[in-house]
Formats: C-alpha cells, sequence, structure tokens
C-alpha cells in the first residue's frame, strides 16, 4: 500500500510540474519582452519578424542593454561600432565622438540592428539561415563558407558551418523566435 501511494504521490507531481512548464507564465521569465512597442515599431518599418526580432536581441544580449562582448560588440542586438556606424552613416545619421556610448541606448541600438538584420537579408535573398549566420560571423565569412561550398546555407545542414559558435546560434535563435511567436502576439 505504501508502495502504491508513492506512485500515486509521484504521478500528481509530474502532472503539476508539467502543467506548470506549460504555463505562458513560466516561459515569458525565461524568454521576457523588454521594449516591445519599438521592437514592434522598428520590426514593421524594415518588414521583419517581431518574434525574430525579439529572439536576436534575447540570443544576442539577453535583453541587457549594456552588454558589450568580447569583440566589443554592444547593446541590445551586439553591435560592432564600425558595423554600427556603416548602418548609421547609410540612415543619414551623424557620427559623433559619443557615437559608441550612443550603441547602449535601446531604441538606437534597435533602430541599427533591425536595419542591418533587414539589410543582411536582402544580400543575402531573403535567406533567413545565411542571413543570421552573417549577422554572428559576419558576411565576409559568410561569403567564404557559401563560395567554398562549406555550407550550403540551408536551415536543414547548418550543422556544416564551421563555427561551432554560429551553428548554436542559428538553433538559439530558431528556437526564441518559436518561443516568443507562441508567448507574445504581435498582431
Amino acid at each position: 500500500m505504501k508502495l502504491l501511494s508513492r506512485i500515486v504521490a509521484l504521478l500528481v507531481l509530474a502532472v503539476l510540474v508539467y502543467l506548470v512548464f506549460e504555463l505562458p507564465i513560466f516561459w515569458m521569465q525565461l524568454y521576457p519582452l523588454r521594449y516591445r512597442e519599438f521592437i514592434v515599431q522598428q520590426a514593421k518599418t524594415n518588414n521583419l519578424d517581431p518574434a525574430l526580432v525579439a529572439a536576436v536581441i534575447k540570443v544576442e544580449s539577453d535583453f541587457r542593454y549594456d552588454a558589450v562582448s568580447r569583440r566589443d560588440a554592444r547593446g541590445l542586438m551586439q553591435l560592432r561600432p564600425n558595423t554600427a556606424k556603416e548602418v548609421a552613416l547609410s540612415l543619414g545619421h551623424e557620427i559623433d565622438g559619443d557615437f559608441n556610448d550612443k550603441l547602449f541606448d535601446p531604441e538606437y541600438n534597435i533602430t541599427l540592428g533591425t536595419r542591418y538584420l533587414a539589410y543582411l537579408l536582402v544580400v543575402f535573398d531573403d535567406n533567413e539561415a545565411q542571413a543570421l549566420a552573417a549577422y554572428n560571423a559576419g558576411p565576409t565569412k559568410l561569403r567564404g563558407w557559401l563560395e567554398d561550398r562549406v555550407w550550403d546555407g540551408t536551415w536543414k545542414n547548418r550543422e556544416q558551418i564551421p563555427y561551432p559558435e554560429t551553428r548554436s546560434y542559428l538553433g538559439k535563435v530558431q528556437k526564441a523566435r518559436q518561443k516568443y511567436a507562441r508567448l507574445y502576439k504581435f498582431d
């Protein structure tokens, strides 16, 4: 009898744990959505899926506006200063002595990051896998992989990517995008 009651207790506990993990409120803690209005606005401006933008921010910085990588990428969307300057100039923005610090401003960083992501999608013929790989590893590196036939540029064969970080990045962004699309309604 004791064994049966323990089994029933474990089953009840398993069901409760399963239900907790299915509650959106639980997942919203793991996949927060800060700066929602601005993400949606800039996604629309740049013809991007807001869930994709949120996923890139989640994977790049975990929504930390003050994040700095070991390669000096900055802010929410982890833009390197030289890349950010190119994007800013293409938008007609002035580059001043405080430019690198502006990359920590969430709205400015999202403005530049979404424009850059949209640009990469155009350059790589709307191939999201390639655009994201270029966002992570750089367009020059990606072109080399494609030209040398190291990677065929598809989601399906992303394991061919020679950089473990970039392979992992694509998987993380894809998973996060699915979570954001499911948890938050971007209509």
